[in-house]
């Protein structure tokens, strides 16, 4: 009998009843071939969030990303619009910029293929004598990219849905955090020995809060509570959390535990 591959191990997991819930299959965790099919369809396609607005304040603030193995780099144009592009010259395909900082034009550190703000080549040094060459020609390739509540977000697929249209309905969920207001104090990369997904269920398990994070969220007097049944448990948390700007972390880690 033939092993059921990840995807289908995946799809009988998720199709138990919420009262017997399991654990995803190992193999989505170990399997490359369940890999190539997290980046072609989830990091390909979807939206994701790369930062916030409030750190890129000035023409020429920029930040760079991986998603899905294609370099991005995030910049603020001159006219006070966010852009988003390849982060790769078009000469001999070298990254253009590194982490965050401030650029009256793209250099590549390379040839010194020089880009304007808005991708389109400015200087090419040796190429004028160049049979046919024609600077006007090269641009750096665009990624599509789109402000949410102050939020920047980028996909790789040119065909998504706006992202309007997707996170529309959260907009009265969230309007008391007033996120568009937010402010980057600082930026920082973390990057995980572990699969994507352990980030992403640590993060949604938040019944570890009051055991790991007591001191932030408040934490129950007895940990046996957290083993009370459902109605007989404390219906809030005691405490509140301490009201900041935002962080996050980037980039996603994309190589199988």
């Amino acid at each position: 009998m033939s092993q059921a591959s990840p995807l289908a191990e995946l799809l009988a997991a998720a199709a138990r009843p919420m009262v017997d819930a399991r654990a995803m299959p190992p193999s989505v965790y170990t399997s490359t071939d369940f890999l190539d099919l997290e980046l072609s369809e989830i990091f390909g396609k979807e939206w994701v969030c790369v930062g916030h607005a409030s750190g890129l304040p000035n023409v020429g603030d920029y930040l760079t990303f991986d998603l899905a193995g294609q370099p991005i780099v995030v910049i603020r144009d001159r006219e006070q619009g966010i852009r988003a592009f390849s982060n790769v010259c078009l000469h001999r395909m070298s990254t253009l910029v590194e982490g965050t900082g401030n650029k009256r034009v793209l250099v590549c550190p390379y040839h010194a293929w020089t880009y304007g703000l808005d991708g389109q080549l400015r200087g090419a040094p040796f190429m004028a004598e160049t049979t046919g060459f024609c600077k006007e020609n090269y641009k750096l390739p665009a990624i599509r990219c789109e402000e949410w509540k102050g939020w920047i977000y980028v996909t790789l697929d040119n065909d998504r849905p706006s992202l309007a249209s997707g996170l529309g309905e959260l907009d009265a969920m969230i309007a008391p955090y007033e996120v568009e207001n937010y402010q980057e104090c600082f930026r920082e990369t973390h990057v995980w020995d572990t699969n994507w997904k352990v980030l992403a269920e640590n993060f949604m398990e938040s019944y570890h809060l009051p055991v790991c994070h007591a001191d932030t969220v408040g934490g129950h007097s007895k940990l046996e509570e957290m083993d009370c049944p459902p109605a007989s448990r404390p219906s809030t948390i005691t405490g509140s959390p301490k009201r900041r700007p935002c962080r996050w972390a980037t980039p996603i880690p994309t190589t199988p535990a």
